[in-house]
């Protein structure tokens, strides 16, 4: 696969008992997704920390970082998005979130719970979905303006409604590609894994 093959590290948070299986195929999947991703845009993409979790594990991590980019926020507004969090996250395979630290790098979450989660090909899919969004979140100028709509959704500074409404537009359409991608990256993963089985 050569030229590319950025940081990726796997792990676990509150997974439950009889997961390891998930987590494993994950940490052989994760290095070689990466890199079909990677090649798929022509681009490295930037450090991605893969945790794997339950949905209020989600809820919880994915919180605690996008909270670093409003430490302003009284504790009951974030107790509040808490429990949104908490609610949307049931039924998420997967998501994805700015590092908080460093400037730059992802956080995925999975959710070992999901149905997607029992097959190496559905494992395959969410990893080319999750990724996908993983170099979406280090184009130019999009960590800056996911920051700055982060403050907006938490109401501590409000974006101007057209530049809201363009932050949310931008959020669809990353949707949209997402989507558009992961099956035709799964396929291309589970075939570097078969041969190099």
């Amino acid at each position: 696969m050569g030229l590319f093959g950025s940081s990726v590290q796997v792990a676990s948070h509150r997974m439950g008992w009889g997961k390891r299986d998930v987590l494993e195929l994950v940490r052989l999947q994760a290095p070689v997704a990466v890199k079909v991703v990677e090649q798929h845009f022509g681009r490295r993409l930037e450090p991605v920390r893969i945790t794997l979790t339950t949905p209020d594990g989600i809820a919880e991590l994915a919180c605690r970082a996008e909270f670093q980019f409003a430490p302003e926020l009284p504790e009951r507004e974030k107790a509040d998005g808490l429990r949104l969090s908490r609610k949307n996250a049931q039924d998420v395979a997967g998501h994805v979130v700015l590092n908080p630290r460093g400037r730059r790098g992802t956080l995925m979450f999975l959710n070992v719970r999901s149905p997607a989660m029992k097959s190496t090909e559905g494992i395959a899919t969410v990893l080319g979905h999750e990724l996908v969004h993983c170099d979406q979140l280090g184009r130019r100028g999009v960590r800056e303006l996911l920051i700055a709509h982060a403050r907006h959704e938490f109401e501590v500074e409000p974006l101007a409604p057209s530049m809201a409404a363009s932050c949310e537009q931008m959020i669809e359409r990353h949707e949209v590609e997402a989507y558009g991608l992961e099956d035709a990256l799964a396929r291309q993963l589970l075939r570097v894994l078969s041969t190099s089985a």
